[in-house]
């Protein structure tokens, strides 16, 4: 992985012995033979992915199927270990060393390829966690607003402060976090009430279920979303459920590391996750085999890229970082970010600003990327001694979005994924005007907010940012969307035909926030015209009818 952002250290690896594993991913024909069946996906579904799809309308399929114990008992004798079953790409990884075995497995008749996945390990290999920014420690002399400590303007940039003076911090939404380990987070203070809100810990790595032995930077990007210090620091969701997954192996870089991911989006699927975050990126190798070249990044060819628009499929939302590349030579995203699905998020410094680090798009099919941005510089994270930092990096930037799309989507739990995305979107600060830096800017967390609340019908946000008024004609309720460029409060007038005022009251605007404000004073107004007055930057005037 080139690892999209933490501490500037080396870590010395010697593989002694490792190129004798043989991985091979086995593709098969179909699920014949199996006892499982789509009319019982309480079999390998838990009930809240089962409610994830009703809820979002989304059938069931042979992907969902696990596959079929019977051809991977045939297999059994031929292999050394079964890595991965891969159900959505009805693919087993394992180990075989014996190479006669390889031949036998390919003759089968239930079996459509079989392919190996190449590892050419350096004698000693050097390995590096790319750092834009070393992680430096809080003054805490500094007095922060409220209890969101350092971590304040991060939320605030995308307004999920509010969303959590409403109420949502993400209760109910269970996100599931890929990344290298969550080194003490089984221990930090910081991280007390996720662990009573942990669903499920795997290392997909090492096959077991220890994730807490190492991984600093699974626990700074895990601190971005759930971290909860008072008065010190505050994640973007800290009530949300959780599970942790290993996928990343340190000591390597190789393409199972994507299986990894794979298997682990997988699993995420089947116990109910909504939100898949990785702080991960892939494009070359050890050994320079396997690499990705620009063109693999077309938003669906690469195996975790496949995996991650597989997850939207099934009703995920699948946020990814961009990766630090920006800088470089290579200055194009990575696998997953090319995802066509995926949102895909860079990093802006404080003055909402490009970093140079951020990398660029478009992918291969021309597809704008990143798809939006939050800030990624000086990001404050939760250290592993339970201190508060300051760190850089994509990787931080997308943990810091997910938690908020998981506070939006517990307060519209009856909405799709799709739904969620799309008044994120519309929520950007570029939305009108989008490039390969920036994508489409921005979100902003209440204006995506009011946006599901009044059920947008496409004609609320403008391009100039200019005031709408709707429904037009009206009868009980009427809705004005308008922009403030910065905190003020505004005046809002209502007169009748003869010039009387009818309604007139003051309107507070948050800076680069879209307000939609429900004017349910109407109702009592009988039919006929008014006309509507805001004074926003200079008095605007709108004619209205009532119909009754």
């Amino acid at each position: 992985m080139k690892r999209i952002s933490l501490f500037a250290l080396f870590f010395i690896t010697h593989f002694t012995g490792f190129s004798q594993q043989n991985f091979y991913w086995i593709k098969f024909k179909d699920k014949k033979l199996s006892p499982y069946s789509l009319i019982q996906p309480e079999q390998f579904l838990s009930a809240e992915s089962i409610a994830r799809r009703q809820t979002q309308n989304i059938l069931l399929d042979e992907s969902d199927l696990p596959i079929s114990p019977a051809y991977i008992d045939s297999i059994s004798p031929f292999i050394n270990e079964l890595r991965h079953r891969l159900k959505w790409f009805n693919t087993a990884v394992v180990q075989i060393n014996v190479p006669a075995n390889v031949a036998i497995l390919r003759q089968l008749s239930f079996v459509d390829s079989i392919a190996p996945l190449h590892y050419l390990p350096y004698k000693s290999s050097l390995k590096k966690f790319e750092d834009e920014e070393a992680l430096m420690e809080v003054n805490q002399n500094i007095v922060y607003p409220n209890y969101y400590g350092a971590a304040y303007h991060q939320a605030n940039m995308i307004n999920v402060d509010l969303l959590h003076q409403l109420g949502y911090k993400g209760q109910g939404v269970h996100i599931a976090v890929m990344d290298n380990g969550f080194y003490n987070t089984d221990i930090i203070p910081g991280f007390d009430s996720m662990r009573t809100n942990l669903k499920m810990t795997r290392n997909f790595v090492q096959n077991s279920d220890i994730v807490y032995a190492r991984g600093s930077h699974g626990t700074t990007v895990l601190s971005c979303l759930a971290g909860h210090l008072p008065n010190r620091y505050l994640g973007t969701a800290p009530g949300a459920d959780y599970s942790l997954f290993t996928t990343e192996q340190d000591d390597a870089e190789w393409l199972m590391e994507e299986y990894n991911w794979a298997a682990a989006a997988e699993t995420a699927d089947s116990i109910g996750a909504k939100i898949l975050t990785t702080s991960l990126g892939y494009t070359t190798f050890d050994g320079d085999t396997g690499n990705h070249t620009y063109a693999d990044l077309d938003g669906n060819t690469t195996i975790i890229t496949r995996a991650s628009n597989r997850a939207f499929n099934k009703g995920i939302l699948v946020a990814t970082s961009a990766g630090n590349s920006g800088a470089n030579s290579w200055f194009y995203i990575s696998a997953p970010a090319d995802a066509d699905s995926a949102l895909t998020i860079g990093a802006v410094d404080s003055a909402e600003v490009i970093a140079g680090f951020s990398s660029r798009g478009p992918n291969a099919s021309g597809r704008i990327k990143p798809d939006l941005c939050t800030q990624g510089v000086k990001s404050a994270v939760i250290t592993t001694d339970g201190g508060v930092g300051y760190s850089g990096g994509t990787s931080f930037s997308c943990p810091i979005f997910a938690g908020a799309a998981a506070c939006l989507w517990q307060a519209f739990p009856d909405k799709s994924a799709q739904d969620i995305k799309y008044a994120i979107l519309l929520s950007t600060d570029r939305f009108w005007n989008p490039d390969n830096n920036y994508g489409h800017g921005i979100p902003n967390f209440y204006t995506a907010y009011l946006l599901l609340q009044t059920n947008y019908n496409g004609n609320i946000l403008q391009a100039d940012q200019s005031t709408v008024v709707y429904p037009n004609p009206f009868d009980q309720t009427l809705n004005i969307a308008t922009y403030s460029a910065e905190n003020k409060l505004h005046r809002l007038e209502v007169f009748d035909i003869t010039g009387s005022k009818v309604i007139d009251q003051e309107i507070f605007l948050r800076d680069k926030t879209y307000e939609i404000i429900a004017l349910t004073e109407v109702r009592q107004l009988p039919a006929g015209k008014y006309i509507l007055r805001l004074n926003r930057d200079k008095k605007q005037t709108f004619p209205l009818v009532k119909v009754k």
